[in-house]
């Protein structure tokens, strides 16, 4: 859904319902990610996906991005559909997207500390799903 919500056609049919599906959106991966809660990782998935949930909903539905992380990504201020956007004064700033991978980075882009928590914990249960005893003989 939120990939088809934050391009530029899918943001036009969206139009004010946009931030109301973003929370939806996110709160529908959470309580995914809390139902499987026993795998491996999947805890600290969650406790990502929580903080990106709560910085979320604080900002009226939108992620905010700080203005100098976008710049260390090499990207400017997106205008119209977008998962991140300037606030003057976001609502807790500390949860929104605060890190920016550097622009000669492929893909490029900024992150927050819950984004960190999910790719660690997909990492946790990737790396867990690998050594999973298999039967002898196989």
């Amino acid at each position: 859904m939120q990939v088809v919500q934050f391009d530029r056609v899918g943001g036009a049919l969206v139009g004010d319902a946009g931030p109301a599906l973003y929370v939806a959106s996110t709160a529908v991966v959470l309580a995914v990610v809390l139902r499987n809660i026993r795998l491996t990782g999947l805890p600290i998935v969650a406790a990502g996906a929580a903080l990106n949930l709560a910085a979320i909903i604080a900002n009226g539905g939108y992620m905010p991005a700080d203005p100098g992380a976008l710049a260390a990504a090499g990207l400017r201020p997106a205008e119209g559909a977008t998962n991140s956007v300037v606030l003057a004064q976001p609502a807790l700033a500390p949860l929104t997207d605060v890190f920016g991978l550097p622009s000669g980075v492929p893909f490029a882009n900024v992150f927050s500390v819950g984004d960190v928590l999910i790719g660690l914990g997909v990492a946790v249960a990737i790396a867990s799903a690998m050594r999973t005893a298999r039967p002898r003989g196989s």
